[in-house]
């Protein structure tokens, strides 16, 4: 193998493990922001669904006023959480991006 043909492979397979490092980095940051997340949200649902609930049982609404209520609550935390996945999307974006640079740049330096 001539040597600039190494020099690229060697400088190719050493980014493996940076590339590596820099993902799972991003998805043990993003986990604890998700975790956050999903517990605000549950914290919130379970407050509206004990208020529906009470109101209910007290007979301030019917029992299709709080299905209403439920389902609209669901619809809620449906685009929350959509909300919360199109970020991690741009996230995965930026990263895809930075590991072309570093491979690019890393490549132009060898050669």
């Amino acid at each position: 193998m001539p040597d600039k043909e190494k020099k690229i492979k060697t400088t190719l397979d050493e980014l493996d493990d940076k590339i590596i490092d820099m993902v799972g980095n991003h998805i043990k940051r993003r986990r604890q922001h998700y975790e956050e997340a999903a517990r605000r949200l549950h914290e919130n649902l379970k407050s509206d669904a004990r208020r529906y609930a009470f109101m209910l049982s007290e007979s301030t609404i019917t029992q299709e006023d709080f299905e209403m209520l439920m389902k609209g609550r669901w619809a809620q935390l449906k685009i929350e959480l959509l909300a919360e996945v199109s970020v991690s999307k741009r996230k995965f974006d930026d990263i895809a991006g930075d590991m072309l640079k570093l491979t690019v740049n890393s490549l132009l330096n060898a050669v």
